[in-house]
């Protein structure tokens, strides 16, 4: 019912067009006298405007439904391309997640080994732990220069960790970067 009153104008100029049509067919066929031309002039105008309107009308038509498909093709295009950038991100963040919990597992390797005693840092290292604990106690001495060391690891492992997420935005930015300026492929 809606569309009826949406194609109103469309419907009326259908119309207008036969009984344009049917108003010149019928004036040379009756004697019409002086106003056979005039009729004649009118109906032709009316079969003219009508015919524009119907035509006019069914190209808006045909451009809706091509600007449609249009834009239904680029949505595809877009949903492609961005399915592809977050396939390549989520590959990217798995990596990075992979090198984090390599750093991590680095990191344990290395507290490990401070605990057990077989890293230390050199005699000659100008970071030491302070030998001479103030009632002569080598352990706390001893734990003094294991925690020295597990801080070093940390910040070794802090820059580690910087320098991963630092590379691992330039390779996503260049991925998307290229994705976005060559296409879906």
């Amino acid at each position: 019912m809606f569309e009826f009153f949406a194609n109103i104008f469309l419907y009326i100029a259908y119309c207008v067009l036969i009984l344009a049509i049917l108003v010149h067919v019928v004036s040379y066929m009756l004697p019409l006298g002086t106003y056979k031309f005039p009729v004649q002039i009118v109906s032709l105008i009316l079969i003219l405007l009508g015919g524009y309107y119907v035509a006019d009308h069914h190209g808006y038509e045909r451009r809706v439904a091509e600007d449609q498909a249009e834009i239904e093709r680029l949505n595809e295009e877009a949903r492609a391309k961005e399915a592809e950038l977050t396939a390549k991100i989520d590959k990217a963040n798995g990596a990075l997640r992979k090198a984090k919990n390599d750093i991590q597992a680095k990191v344990v390797s290395l507290n490990a080994r401070v605990d057990s005693g077989e890293l230390r840092l050199p005699s000659s290292c100008p970071v030491q732990a302070d030998s001479s604990a103030p009632d002569g106690n080598r352990t706390d001495a001893s734990e003094s220069e294991r925690q020295t060391v597990k801080a070093l690891i940390q910040i070794a492992a802090d820059g580690d960790t910087a320098v991963t997420n630092l590379n691992a935005c330039i390779t996503q930015y260049q991925q998307v970067m290229k994705t976005v300026n060559e296409g879906v492929k």
